[in-house]
Protein backbone atom coordinates (compact mmCIF):
# COMPACT_ATOMS: atom_id res chain seq x y z
CA UNK A 1 0.00 0.00 0.00
CA UNK A 2 3.10 2.38 1.06
CA UNK A 3 4.62 1.60 -2.55
CA UNK A 4 1.34 2.00 -4.08
CA UNK A 5 0.43 5.42 -2.11
CA UNK A 6 4.09 6.86 -2.74
CA UNK A 7 3.95 6.27 -6.69
CA UNK A 8 0.77 8.01 -6.79
CA UNK A 9 2.33 10.65 -5.18
CA UNK A 10 5.23 10.76 -7.61
CA UNK A 11 2.72 10.67 -10.38
CA UNK A 12 0.79 13.53 -9.43
CA UNK A 13 4.24 15.70 -8.21
CA UNK A 14 4.74 15.06 -12.56
CA UNK A 15 1.85 16.18 -13.60
CA UNK A 16 1.79 19.42 -11.81
CA UNK A 17 5.18 19.80 -12.66
CA UNK A 18 4.48 19.13 -16.71
CA UNK A 19 1.44 21.91 -15.87
CA UNK A 20 3.38 24.70 -14.31
CA UNK A 21 5.54 24.30 -16.97
CA UNK A 22 2.90 24.53 -19.81
CA UNK A 23 1.53 27.33 -17.87
CA UNK A 24 4.81 29.36 -17.94
CA UNK A 25 5.40 28.55 -21.66
CA UNK A 26 2.37 29.68 -22.60
CA UNK A 27 2.95 33.32 -19.73
CA UNK A 28 6.39 33.38 -21.91
CA UNK A 29 5.25 32.97 -25.27
CA UNK A 30 2.62 35.79 -24.56
CA UNK A 31 5.14 38.36 -22.97
CA UNK A 32 7.56 36.98 -26.17
CA UNK A 33 4.63 38.43 -28.62
CA UNK A 34 4.14 41.42 -26.37
CA UNK A 35 7.39 43.03 -26.15
CA UNK A 36 9.71 41.47 -28.45
CA UNK A 37 8.41 39.14 -31.50
CA UNK A 38 5.19 40.00 -32.70
CA UNK A 39 3.13 41.21 -34.92
CA UNK A 40 6.26 41.80 -37.46
CA UNK A 41 9.07 42.70 -35.50
CA UNK A 42 10.52 39.47 -36.53
CA UNK A 43 10.33 40.39 -40.00
CA UNK A 44 13.43 40.17 -41.86
CA UNK A 45 15.33 37.92 -39.87
CA UNK A 46 17.03 34.47 -39.46
CA UNK A 47 14.00 32.76 -38.00
CA UNK A 48 12.47 33.14 -41.29
CA UNK A 49 14.01 31.36 -42.68
CA UNK A 50 13.23 28.46 -40.69
CA UNK A 51 9.87 29.63 -40.48
CA UNK A 52 9.00 29.83 -44.25
CA UNK A 53 11.05 26.57 -44.44
CA UNK A 54 8.46 24.94 -42.71
CA UNK A 55 5.44 26.69 -43.96
CA UNK A 56 6.59 25.50 -47.57
CA UNK A 57 6.68 22.11 -46.51
CA UNK A 58 3.14 22.62 -45.00
CA UNK A 59 1.88 24.42 -48.42
CA UNK A 60 3.53 20.99 -50.40
CA UNK A 61 6.49 23.24 -52.11
CA UNK A 62 10.17 22.96 -52.86
CA UNK A 63 12.33 25.37 -50.77
CA UNK A 64 15.40 24.40 -51.98
CA UNK A 65 14.14 25.06 -55.80
CA UNK A 66 15.40 28.80 -56.10
CA UNK A 67 11.84 29.68 -58.72
CA UNK A 68 10.01 29.02 -55.69
CA UNK A 69 11.94 30.24 -52.72
CA UNK A 70 12.60 33.75 -53.33
CA UNK A 71 8.95 34.17 -54.12
CA UNK A 72 7.14 31.69 -51.28
CA UNK A 73 9.44 34.33 -48.97
CA UNK A 74 7.84 37.05 -50.71
CA UNK A 75 4.51 35.89 -50.71
CA UNK A 76 4.67 35.67 -47.04
CA UNK A 77 5.84 39.57 -46.65
CA UNK A 78 9.29 39.23 -46.34
CA UNK A 79 11.64 41.94 -48.15
CA UNK A 80 14.80 40.33 -47.32
CA UNK A 81 15.82 37.14 -49.08
CA UNK A 82 19.43 36.56 -48.54
CA UNK A 83 19.60 33.07 -50.15
CA UNK A 84 18.55 31.50 -53.47
CA UNK A 85 17.44 28.65 -51.98
CA UNK A 86 16.58 27.51 -47.75
CA UNK A 87 19.64 27.61 -46.26
CA UNK A 88 18.61 24.59 -43.54
CA UNK A 89 18.04 21.04 -44.37
CA UNK A 90 15.10 19.42 -44.63
CA UNK A 91 14.98 17.28 -41.21
CA UNK A 92 15.46 20.67 -39.44
CA UNK A 93 12.16 22.33 -41.41
CA UNK A 94 10.55 19.26 -40.37
CA UNK A 95 11.24 19.92 -36.25
CA UNK A 96 10.31 23.42 -36.95
CA UNK A 97 7.25 22.47 -38.30
CA UNK A 98 5.27 23.07 -34.85
CA UNK A 99 6.47 26.76 -34.84
CA UNK A 100 5.63 27.19 -38.72
CA UNK A 101 2.02 26.28 -38.28
CA UNK A 102 1.70 29.95 -36.28
CA UNK A 103 1.79 33.44 -37.72
CA UNK A 104 5.13 34.78 -37.73
CA UNK A 105 5.01 36.62 -34.54
CA UNK A 106 3.49 34.11 -32.59
CA UNK A 107 5.68 31.56 -34.23
CA UNK A 108 9.00 33.58 -33.15
CA UNK A 109 6.97 34.33 -29.71
CA UNK A 110 7.00 30.33 -29.03
CA UNK A 111 10.61 29.47 -30.47
CA UNK A 112 11.92 31.62 -28.34
CA UNK A 113 9.94 30.57 -25.31
CA UNK A 114 11.14 27.23 -26.41
CA UNK A 115 15.01 28.12 -26.87
CA UNK A 116 15.14 29.44 -22.85
CA UNK A 117 13.77 26.30 -21.98
CA UNK A 118 16.44 24.58 -23.74
CA UNK A 119 18.80 26.50 -22.02
CA UNK A 120 17.39 25.73 -18.92
CA UNK A 121 17.31 22.11 -20.07
CA UNK A 122 21.02 22.40 -20.63
CA UNK A 123 21.90 23.79 -17.55
CA UNK A 124 20.11 20.67 -15.74
CA UNK A 125 22.23 18.05 -17.66
CA UNK A 126 25.40 19.77 -17.54
CA UNK A 127 24.93 20.65 -13.84
CA UNK A 128 23.83 16.75 -13.36
CA UNK A 129 27.35 15.63 -14.85
CA UNK A 130 28.86 17.24 -12.39
CA UNK A 131 26.37 17.16 -9.37
CA UNK A 132 29.46 15.92 -7.01
CA UNK A 133 31.02 18.99 -7.04
CA UNK A 134 28.30 21.42 -4.56
CA UNK A 135 27.91 24.77 -5.61
CA UNK A 136 27.41 27.70 -3.45
CA UNK A 137 24.58 30.31 -3.79
CA UNK A 138 26.86 32.67 -5.03
CA UNK A 139 28.61 30.26 -8.02
CA UNK A 140 25.31 28.99 -8.79
CA UNK A 141 24.04 33.12 -9.22
CA UNK A 142 26.93 33.56 -11.24
CA UNK A 143 26.78 31.26 -13.56
CA UNK A 144 22.91 30.99 -14.01
CA UNK A 145 23.08 34.98 -14.89
CA UNK A 146 26.62 34.13 -17.38
CA UNK A 147 24.49 31.86 -19.66
CA UNK A 148 21.56 33.94 -19.30
CA UNK A 149 23.38 37.12 -20.76
CA UNK A 150 26.12 35.37 -22.25
CA UNK A 151 26.26 37.58 -25.99
CA UNK A 152 25.66 34.45 -27.96
CA UNK A 153 22.73 33.90 -26.46
CA UNK A 154 21.29 36.74 -26.36
CA UNK A 155 22.17 37.67 -30.04
CA UNK A 156 20.62 34.42 -30.82
CA UNK A 157 17.28 35.60 -29.26
CA UNK A 158 17.56 38.17 -31.44
CA UNK A 159 18.40 36.52 -35.13
CA UNK A 160 15.38 33.72 -33.88
CA UNK A 161 18.50 31.30 -34.53
CA UNK A 162 18.45 27.29 -32.88
CA UNK A 163 21.82 27.53 -31.19
CA UNK A 164 19.98 27.13 -27.87
CA UNK A 165 18.56 23.61 -29.18
CA UNK A 166 21.82 22.57 -30.50
CA UNK A 167 23.74 23.52 -26.62
CA UNK A 168 20.71 21.34 -25.51
CA UNK A 169 21.55 18.23 -27.80
CA UNK A 170 25.34 18.15 -26.62
CA UNK A 171 24.35 18.92 -23.08
CA UNK A 172 21.78 15.70 -23.38
CA UNK A 173 24.47 13.77 -25.65
CA UNK A 174 26.74 13.98 -22.51
CA UNK A 175 24.31 13.40 -20.02
CA UNK A 176 23.55 10.14 -21.46
CA UNK A 177 26.75 9.02 -21.81
CA UNK A 178 27.32 10.12 -17.86
CA UNK A 179 24.53 7.69 -17.44
CA UNK A 180 25.76 5.13 -19.70
CA UNK A 181 23.11 4.91 -22.10
CA UNK A 182 25.89 5.42 -25.34
CA UNK A 183 23.66 3.72 -28.05
CA UNK A 184 20.52 6.58 -26.96
CA UNK A 185 23.91 9.29 -26.73
CA UNK A 186 24.39 8.91 -30.43
CA UNK A 187 21.48 9.10 -31.34
CA UNK A 188 20.66 12.17 -29.48
CA UNK A 189 24.44 13.36 -31.43
CA UNK A 190 23.20 12.68 -34.96
CA UNK A 191 20.60 15.69 -34.05
CA UNK A 192 23.36 18.40 -34.70
CA UNK A 193 22.92 17.87 -38.11
CA UNK A 194 19.55 20.03 -37.39
CA UNK A 195 22.41 23.26 -38.55
CA UNK A 196 25.34 21.42 -39.66
CA UNK A 197 28.15 24.45 -40.41
CA UNK A 198 29.46 25.13 -36.65
CA UNK A 199 30.26 21.12 -36.43
CA UNK A 200 32.21 20.78 -39.91
CA UNK A 201 35.96 20.13 -38.04
CA UNK A 202 33.92 18.80 -34.82
CA UNK A 203 32.24 15.64 -36.73
CA UNK A 204 35.72 14.27 -38.02
CA UNK A 205 37.63 14.82 -34.84
CA UNK A 206 35.24 13.66 -32.27
CA UNK A 207 34.60 11.12 -34.36
CA UNK A 208 38.30 10.09 -34.59
CA UNK A 209 38.37 10.19 -30.94
CA UNK A 210 35.56 7.54 -30.56
CA UNK A 211 37.19 5.36 -33.42
CA UNK A 212 39.98 5.54 -31.10
CA UNK A 213 38.65 4.87 -27.79
CA UNK A 214 36.53 1.94 -29.78
CA UNK A 215 33.08 3.53 -28.85
CA UNK A 216 31.33 1.79 -31.13
CA UNK A 217 27.97 1.54 -29.48
CA UNK A 218 28.08 5.72 -29.76
CA UNK A 219 28.81 5.69 -33.28
CA UNK A 220 26.22 3.23 -34.00
CA UNK A 221 23.61 5.23 -32.42
CA UNK A 222 24.78 8.15 -34.33
CA UNK A 223 24.33 6.74 -37.79
CA UNK A 224 21.67 5.20 -36.37
CA UNK A 225 19.67 8.74 -35.80
CA UNK A 226 21.69 10.77 -39.14
CA UNK A 227 20.46 7.85 -41.20
CA UNK A 228 16.66 8.45 -39.74
CA UNK A 229 16.67 11.84 -40.41
CA UNK A 230 18.21 11.21 -44.19
CA UNK A 231 15.31 8.45 -44.63
CA UNK A 232 12.26 10.87 -43.25
CA UNK A 233 13.33 13.96 -44.78
CA UNK A 234 14.07 11.95 -48.22
CA UNK A 235 10.83 10.51 -48.28
CA UNK A 236 9.39 13.82 -47.27
CA UNK A 237 11.13 15.69 -50.51
CA UNK A 238 13.39 12.87 -52.83
CA UNK A 239 16.58 14.81 -54.21
CA UNK A 240 16.48 17.55 -51.56
CA UNK A 241 19.81 16.78 -50.67
CA UNK A 242 21.52 17.68 -53.38
CA UNK A 243 19.21 21.23 -54.19
CA UNK A 244 20.51 21.62 -50.71
CA UNK A 245 24.06 21.30 -51.63
CA UNK A 246 24.20 24.08 -54.09
CA UNK A 247 23.70 26.34 -51.28
CA UNK A 248 27.08 28.36 -51.74
CA UNK A 249 26.09 31.78 -50.99
CA UNK A 250 27.55 30.99 -47.63
CA UNK A 251 31.07 30.89 -48.26
CA UNK A 252 30.66 34.76 -49.74
CA UNK A 253 30.95 36.14 -46.20
CA UNK A 254 33.75 33.83 -45.20
CA UNK A 255 36.27 36.59 -44.80
CA UNK A 256 34.14 38.87 -42.44
CA UNK A 257 33.41 36.11 -40.26
CA UNK A 258 34.38 35.86 -36.64
CA UNK A 259 36.85 33.05 -37.44
CA UNK A 260 40.53 32.09 -38.23
CA UNK A 261 39.29 33.41 -41.96
CA UNK A 262 38.24 36.90 -40.49
CA UNK A 263 41.54 36.76 -38.78
CA UNK A 264 43.42 35.89 -41.93
CA UNK A 265 41.85 38.80 -43.85
CA UNK A 266 42.73 41.29 -41.33
CA UNK A 267 46.40 40.10 -41.21
CA UNK A 268 46.58 39.43 -44.92
CA UNK A 269 43.75 40.43 -46.96
CA UNK A 270 45.44 39.51 -50.04
CA UNK A 271 46.37 36.07 -49.09
CA UNK A 272 43.47 35.52 -46.49
CA UNK A 273 42.63 32.06 -48.13
CA UNK A 274 45.85 30.66 -47.93
CA UNK A 275 46.54 31.85 -43.87
CA UNK A 276 43.34 30.59 -43.37
CA UNK A 277 43.69 27.27 -45.04
CA UNK A 278 47.31 26.92 -43.30
CA UNK A 279 46.13 27.79 -39.88
CA UNK A 280 42.96 25.29 -40.35
CA UNK A 281 45.67 22.64 -41.19
CA UNK A 282 47.91 23.26 -38.47
CA UNK A 283 44.62 23.61 -35.43
CA UNK A 284 43.60 19.93 -37.56
CA UNK A 285 46.65 17.96 -37.06
CA UNK A 286 47.59 19.40 -33.68
CA UNK A 287 44.25 18.98 -32.29
CA UNK A 288 44.22 15.46 -34.07
CA UNK A 289 47.19 14.60 -32.73
CA UNK A 290 45.74 15.75 -28.98
CA UNK A 291 42.66 13.30 -29.30
CA UNK A 292 44.06 10.19 -30.43
CA UNK A 293 47.38 10.11 -28.81
CA UNK A 294 46.49 11.47 -25.52
CA UNK A 295 44.37 8.32 -23.76
CA UNK A 296 43.69 9.81 -20.79
CA UNK A 297 41.16 12.50 -22.23
CA UNK A 298 37.44 12.21 -20.96
CA UNK A 299 34.47 12.66 -22.61
CA UNK A 300 33.86 16.41 -21.34
CA UNK A 301 37.37 16.98 -22.13
CA UNK A 302 37.34 15.99 -25.78
CA UNK A 303 33.97 17.42 -26.76
CA UNK A 304 35.42 21.00 -25.50
CA UNK A 305 38.05 20.21 -27.52
CA UNK A 306 36.38 19.72 -30.73
CA UNK A 307 33.91 22.06 -30.43
CA UNK A 308 36.09 24.93 -29.66
CA UNK A 309 38.07 24.07 -32.80
CA UNK A 310 35.19 23.85 -34.97
CA UNK A 311 33.54 26.88 -34.30
CA UNK A 312 37.10 28.97 -34.27
CA UNK A 313 37.68 26.94 -38.04
CA UNK A 314 34.04 26.82 -39.68
CA UNK A 315 34.02 28.82 -42.68
CA UNK A 316 30.90 30.21 -41.47
CA UNK A 317 30.07 30.60 -38.13
CA UNK A 318 28.64 34.71 -36.49
CA UNK A 319 28.66 34.97 -32.83
CA UNK A 320 25.66 33.30 -31.94
CA UNK A 321 27.62 30.16 -32.56
CA UNK A 322 29.50 31.34 -29.38
CA UNK A 323 26.73 30.26 -27.26
CA UNK A 324 28.00 26.67 -27.97
CA UNK A 325 31.06 27.98 -26.33
CA UNK A 326 29.11 27.37 -22.49
CA UNK A 327 30.31 23.85 -22.55
CA UNK A 328 33.78 24.51 -23.06
CA UNK A 329 33.12 27.07 -20.26
CA UNK A 330 31.33 25.01 -17.98
CA UNK A 331 34.28 22.02 -17.74
CA UNK A 332 36.68 25.26 -17.53
CA UNK A 333 35.05 26.21 -14.57
CA UNK A 334 34.45 23.39 -12.61
CA UNK A 335 38.12 21.94 -13.52
CA UNK A 336 39.96 25.27 -12.02
CA UNK A 337 36.71 25.01 -9.31
CA UNK A 338 38.35 22.30 -7.76
CA UNK A 339 41.78 24.31 -6.92
CA UNK A 340 40.18 27.76 -6.09
CA UNK A 341 36.64 28.76 -6.19
CA UNK A 342 37.48 32.65 -6.57
CA UNK A 343 39.46 32.12 -9.50
CA UNK A 344 37.28 29.91 -11.22
CA UNK A 345 34.52 32.18 -10.64
CA UNK A 346 36.71 35.46 -11.93
CA UNK A 347 37.79 33.81 -15.13
CA UNK A 348 34.01 32.68 -15.64
CA UNK A 349 32.98 36.07 -15.37
CA UNK A 350 35.90 37.88 -17.23
CA UNK A 351 35.55 35.58 -20.35
CA UNK A 352 31.36 35.07 -20.07
CA UNK A 353 30.20 38.23 -18.57
CA UNK A 354 32.32 41.14 -19.95
CA UNK A 355 34.83 39.88 -22.89
CA UNK A 356 31.94 39.07 -25.19
CA UNK A 357 30.21 42.10 -24.78
CA UNK A 358 33.90 43.89 -25.13
CA UNK A 359 34.44 42.57 -28.26
CA UNK A 360 30.99 43.60 -28.97
CA UNK A 361 31.77 46.86 -28.26
CA UNK A 362 34.62 46.72 -30.62
CA UNK A 363 32.87 44.86 -33.64
CA UNK A 364 30.33 48.04 -33.36
CA UNK A 365 33.08 50.19 -33.39
CA UNK A 366 34.78 48.87 -36.25
CA UNK A 367 31.53 48.04 -38.45
CA UNK A 368 33.45 44.60 -38.27
CA UNK A 369 33.08 41.38 -35.82
CA UNK A 370 35.94 39.63 -37.95
CA UNK A 371 38.46 40.45 -33.94
CA UNK A 372 35.33 38.63 -32.18
CA UNK A 373 37.42 35.93 -33.29
CA UNK A 374 39.61 35.99 -29.89
CA UNK A 375 36.64 34.71 -28.07
CA UNK A 376 36.82 30.88 -29.44
CA UNK A 377 40.57 31.07 -29.45
CA UNK A 378 40.61 32.28 -26.05
CA UNK A 379 38.28 29.15 -25.10
CA UNK A 380 40.05 26.87 -26.88
CA UNK A 381 43.75 27.36 -25.75
CA UNK A 382 42.00 27.84 -21.96
CA UNK A 383 40.36 24.23 -22.43
CA UNK A 384 44.12 23.24 -23.31
CA UNK A 385 45.56 24.59 -20.96
CA UNK A 386 43.01 23.26 -17.95
CA UNK A 387 43.01 19.87 -19.41
CA UNK A 388 46.80 20.09 -19.23
CA UNK A 389 47.21 21.57 -15.57
CA UNK A 390 43.99 18.77 -14.57
CA UNK A 391 46.39 16.13 -15.78
CA UNK A 392 49.85 17.34 -14.28
CA UNK A 393 48.01 18.11 -10.86
CA UNK A 394 46.61 14.53 -11.02
CA UNK A 395 50.15 13.07 -11.37
CA UNK A 396 51.52 14.84 -8.80
CA UNK A 397 48.72 14.34 -6.20
CA UNK A 398 49.34 10.14 -7.05
CA UNK A 399 52.96 10.60 -6.98
CA UNK A 400 52.71 12.24 -3.50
Amino acid sequence: MQKKAGNSSNQMRLILMVLIAIVMFAGLSWINYRFLTGPHRYDDRDFVSLWAGGKAVIAGLNPYDPDVWGPWRISLGNTWVPDSREPFPLWTLLFFLPFSILDLGWGAATWVAFSLYMLVGASFFLGKIFNHLRLSLIEFFLLALGAALYRGGVLTLFVGQLTFELLFILALFMFLVYRKRPFAAGLVLACVAFKPNPFILFVPLFGVWLLSRREWQIILGAITGAATLFLISWITIPGWLFQWFNVTGKTEVTQITPTIWGLAYELTPNWWAVTGLLLLIIITIVLGWLLVFNKNLTLYEATSLALGASILTTPYAWEYEHLLLLIPWMFIFYTLRQKSRWFASAIWVTCIMVLPWLMFDVAMQRASATFTAVIPLLTLLTTYLTIWYSKRRSALLQAS
